[in-house]
């Protein structure tokens, strides 16, 4: 905005002269709506006090009456006809989550953030209504939308004592900001927010604490550089390089992890895979895990988002998921543990690394259409033949199959061959053929 001011800061000019931070406030917001547009702002403080103002002048006339015809005399008039927005209001209410999302080249995948609201992000709330003044939560969310964890913490939402520069003891005016990195910094890899001054209080402050030996190390990212990253700029571009406190730590694990976890990126939602990982709701209903309990699921998705994939897939303990979809009907977001043990089974087919009974019943089944054919158990029992499979048919959907995709289902390993019991076998013989085909599957079609 061509000709704008401070906003001005609650802290030095509304406490120095009332009237003169509203005409102030004012002055810039008549500048914008002469502009035709809503003014956004990336800064927690101009956003507060252009909030409250405007809140105030729009519903006391009088007081809107007197700061008019200040502002009369340089051709200006608030009429109160803008909107007002924060930059995280706008990426969240405007733009919405979803191109956001469709923006993402290079998630944060195992990243942990620690989220700072800052106080004048959504307060007061009397002025401000983009989120829960005690609560909120679109901060976190945009950032987990990156692929990020936002980490929960009992100081979330102290004040980083910006204004605490005004008191007289040089030690005090850093309390609550040293309060916060010192628990943070014990389980987050970075410390993220969207305010010019808490950025310097966090940032500077904690530079000038370390210099004097304070044993404090918590990059501190304004989320715009976290969405940059995420957008695949380099930190160079976002000058990141430029923050007091080195970032070339949190950008390194950053790399190190996103490497890490590219292989289970290509095959699973990274975030609904830690959001299942995180809920574990249904693990205690997983009838499986109650007789046996090496089946450890929640701890297998866990090794996954560790970058573990390969292991997990090479387990024999995967086959144990019976696909009885219990956790998918008690899971709150309809996604169940199933759905991964589903493509944890499909890798490790895809391997070779399947139990010899599955890869028999899938060669049966490619090779015959079926997964068993009762033929003596139909003689036996005097039964005609059954009707002509469709297995050519099937074969051609095949090759269309293979055509379209590039593969067909691996067949695995040949199986040992198998042989029919005849008429005059007697039931011991039966009984072990039968034996034989729970080994390939082939007794689900008897």
């Amino acid at each position: 905005i061509e000709g704008a001011t401070c906003c001005p800061t609650k802290s030095i000019i509304k406490v120095g002269d009332d009237f003169t931070w509203y005409v102030t406030a004012a002055r810039n917001l008549a500048l914008a709506e002469n502009m035709g547009m809503d003014l956004m702002t990336p800064c927690n403080g101009c956003y507060s006090t252009l909030k409250a103002a405007a809140s105030e002048l729009n519903i006391n006339h009088k007081l809107r009456n007197e700061v008019n015809e200040i502002l009369a005399d340089i051709g200006l008039e608030y009429k109160g006809t803008l909107q007002i927005k924060h930059l995280v209001e706008a990426l969240y209410d405007d733009i919405g989550t979803e191109a956001i999302k469709s923006r993402i080249v290079l998630p944060l995948d195992g990243m942990n953030i620690a989220v700072h609201y800052g106080c004048h992000m959504i307060r007061p709330s009397s002025a401000i209504h983009f989120d829960d003044p005690n609560h909120p939560t679109k901060f976190d969310i945009l950032v987990e939308l990156l692929g990020a964890k936002s980490v929960d913490h009992p100081t979330k939402m102290l004040c980083c004592g910006n204004d605490l520069g005004n008191v007289e003891d040089p030690s005090d005016a850093v309390a609550l900001s040293r309060e916060k990195i010192l628990e943070v910094q014990e389980i987050a890899d970075a410390m993220t927010l969207m305010c010019p001054a808490c950025f310097t209080q966090f940032d500077s402050k904690q530079y000038l604490m370390q210099k004097s030996g304070e044993r404090l190390h918590m990059p501190i990212i304004y989320f715009t550089e976290l969405m940059g990253l995420a957008f695949g700029f380099k930190p160079s571009e976002l000058g990141m390089n430029m923050h007091r406190v080195e970032t070339d730590t949190f950008i390194e694990t950053f790399h190190e992890r996103s490497k890490h976890l590219d292989s289970a990126r290509q095959h699973f939602d990274l975030a609904a895979l830690r959001r299942c990982y995180e809920c574990a709701a249904c693990v205690d209903d997983c009838p499986v895990t109650k007789i046996i309990p090496r089946f450890e699921p929640n701890r297998m998705i866990g090794d996954v988002l560790s970058g573990k994939l390969d292991e997990v897939v090479e387990s024999p303990d995967i086959w144990y998921c019976t696909n009885c979809y219990t956790c998918y009907e008690l899971c709150p977001q309809k996604f169940g543990m199933v759905k991964v043990f589903d493509r944890l089974k499909q890798l490790s087919n895809e391997r070779g690394t399947a139990p010899e009974s599955f890869q028999g019943g899938l060669k049966m089944f490619m090779d015959t259409g079926k997964l068993g054919e009762p033929t003596a158990m139909r003689k036996k029992l005097k039964l005609p033949e059954p009707p002509k499979s469709g297995v050519d048919e099937l074969k051609e959907l095949f090759e269309l199959i293979k055509k379209r995709k590039g593969s067909v289902p691996e067949k695995g390993p040949e199986p040992e061959s198998k042989t029919e019991s005849s008429d005059d076998e007697d039931n011991d013989n039966d009984n072990d053929n039968d034996n034989d085909k729970l080994q390939t599957g082939e007794l689900n079609e008897m």
